[in-house]
């Protein structure tokens, strides 16, 4: 038979906090109820050794009339052991105890009241334990050579501290219970934004739609994680929009290539009569088609992977990054002329990333200038501009140009997907730079890449 395992709830934090604040004021209240029961026990012991010292000294009044000359075997007359009159006796200097009439001696004359009747040392007091009865003991001296002991019990001290204990006890318990639900209450109103959040994020994860929001209403620490929270949301909202915009979108563009391309591939299936140059121009057409497909793809991989702000870097020189990709432009653009100015400059991120968004500019400037035209590079003070010579971009079409898969009316004639700006954003984003774009008068566009220093520049 397998055995049953156990697993222990955890505790809520409202239970812990609760638990937290009857604990603090158990051990509060169990430190004044033992300071309280010391301060009383000692009052009340101190009370009654005054009126010890009392009665002693208005026996030591009655013997001042024998002017120093007590009668062997005098002791004043008190009531008997126990009652509210404390009990005397007297011992001499050799030992004797004299008792009241019709007593025996209460206490055995002990080496202390021997050395107080003979006057070899002072007063004291002693708790002794009398017929099963705690008592103290003043032992005094009465005369030369006698010494006075009264004996009082404790049970009226002991009674009373009891009850002063019983008192505190259970006041202890119902403050204790006080707290706990008060405890219990606070922690209820305050971590009820806890609670909140708590109920949000499972309700995020059981939908998985952040479309929710925490009420705020506080500035303190639960204010700001619940407003942490709701902004932590927002992004997540923002992010899951834009990755269904990147899916609509890219299933959009990815449709024209394909379509166009299984129209080609069907044509050369159901052709087979179809002569030698038809079909090496229908070839040709599915190349490009694949070349421009597998472009798009890789565009829209770079740009769904949506990196943040980049952490861990390498050092970069920007200029040699420049000269590297020039060098690749200058290859597949052959008709264009780049002349270059490039000063030093270092940042810091991916030389891959940042590759890919020069030569997206690059590629873009090249794209949109005539045969033969002029593309100026130049870098300097880590702004890296790029201007070209073609038909410019209209003021309506510049605020949008760096989104996905926007292209302006007048450049879809162009090959393009209309990623390459977009990555270009998103790279100059993640490295804590930026990139703008701007018509330059008499024609052209021009293009500014900022990207802060890494480390100095040489």
């Amino acid at each position: 038979m397998t055995a049953r395992r156990w697993r222990r709830r955890p505790l809520m934090l409202r239970t812990r906090f609760s638990i937290a604040v009857a604990a603090a004021v158990a051990v509060a209240t169990l430190a004044i109820t033992a300071v309280t029961f010391v301060v009383v026990r000692g009052d009340l012991e101190g009370q009654l050794r005054n009126a010890l010292v009392t009665q002693a000294t208005d026996v030591q009044q009655l013997a001042r009339r024998y002017h120093g000359h007590i009668p062997t075997g005098w002791v004043p007359r008190s009531d008997q052991f126990g009652s509210a009159v404390p009990y005397m006796q007297i011992v001499t200097d050799h030992g004797a105890v004299w008792a009241p009439a019709g007593d025996g001696s209460l206490l055995a004359a002990t080496p202390g009241a021997v050395q107080v009747a003979a006057g070899k040392s002072g007063s004291y007091y002693a708790d002794a334990k009398v017929a099963g009865v705690r008592v103290t003991t003043l032992t005094t001296q009465l005369a030369p050579g006698l010494a006075l002991q009264l004996v009082a019990p404790l049970a009226s001290v002991d009674a009373d501290v009891a009850d002063v204990g019983a008192t505190m006890a259970l006041l202890s318990v119902l403050g204790i219970a006080l707290a706990a639900l008060a405890g219990r209450a606070v922690a209820r109103a305050g971590l009820a934004p806890v609670a909140r959040l708590a109920a949000a994020a499972e309700q995020v994860t059981a939908t998985g739609y952040p479309d929710t929001q925490v009420e705020v209403g506080r500035p303190d620490e639960l204010g700001r994680l619940a407003t942490s929270f709701n902004t932590m949301l927002s992004a997540l909202q923002r992010s899951l929009a834009a990755q269904r915009q990147l899916v609509s979108d890219a299933s959009h563009e990815l449709r024209t290539p394909l379509t166009s391309m299984r129209i080609n591939v069907e044509l050369l299936a159901s052709s087979p009569g179809m002569s030698v140059e038809e079909r090496q121009e229908v070839l040709d057409r599915v190349v490009a088609q694949g070349a421009e497909l597998s472009q798009l793809v890789t565009s829209i991989t770079e740009l769904a992977r949506g990196e943040p702000a980049v952490t861990e870097c390498e050092v970069v020189p920007l200029h040699e990054v420049v000269a590297t990709e020039l060098a690749a432009a200058c290859r597949d653009w052959p008709e264009t002329a780049f002349p270059v100015d490039l000063e030093p400059w270092i940042t810091a991120g991916s030389t891959e990333r940042i590759g890919h968004a020069v030569r997206n500019l690059l590629d873009n400037a090249a794209k949109y200038s005539p045969p033969g035209a002029v593309v100026e590079v130049r870098l300097a003070d880590g702004e890296l501009t790029i201007r070209d010579h073609g038909t410019g971009i209209e003021p309506t079409d510049l605020p949008h140009i760096f989104d996905r898969f926007y292209r302006a009316p007048s450049a879809r004639g162009v090959p393009g997907s209309g990623l390459g700006l977009a990555i270009v954003r998103q790279v100059a984003d993640s490295h804590g730079g930026s990139v703008r774009a701007e018509s330059v008068p008499g024609g052209g566009t021009l293009m500014r890449l900022r990207l802060p220093a890494g480390y100095s520049s040489p």
